[in-house]
């Protein structure tokens, strides 16, 4: 079975036509937090700064007219295989499970354990990942 992590990787995106956009309240706010003049393009979407903005402040105040952004949170051990899409700017952002798959049977595959154990956890594997591999094919 999966170990996940009780800790999670944050991430911000946009949730509607328009594209990833801070109003100007909320980019002068983000700029005197940080001590820092940016623009939206720069900010990663990770940012602490920003995630908190997202959290605490008023939607109406941080998005600008053609943004909504929102939180998705996911179990640290996928931050590497996170998937972005984006059409006329409203964004999605997946877990690549078969980027998963393939980095992790490559680690069993490079561990330092006999072939039987390496079979083992590529099977466990597979069985845990039935509903992501639903998600690739």
């Amino acid at each position: 079975m999966i170990a996940y992590d009780k800790e999670m990787y944050r991430v911000v995106y946009n949730a509607c036509h328009g594209g990833f956009d801070l109003s100007e309240k909320g980019m002068a706010e983000y700029n005197h937090r940080t001590s820092q003049l940016t623009y939206p393009d720069g900010i990663t979407r990770d940012d602490p700064v920003l995630l908190h903005m997202v959290d605490t402040m008023d939607p109406a105040v941080i998005n600008s007219e053609y943004s909504r952004l929102k939180i998705k949170e996911f179990p640290i051990m996928f931050q590497e295989f996170l998937a972005w899409s984006e059409y006329d700017g409203k964004e999605d952002v997946r877990v690549d499970y078969h980027k998963y798959i393939v980095h992790t049977v490559k680690s069993i595959l490079d561990a330092d354990v006999s072939a039987e154990e390496k079979i083992r956890r590529i099977s466990q594997l597979y069985a845990d990942c039935r509903e992501c591999l639903e998600n690739i094919f």
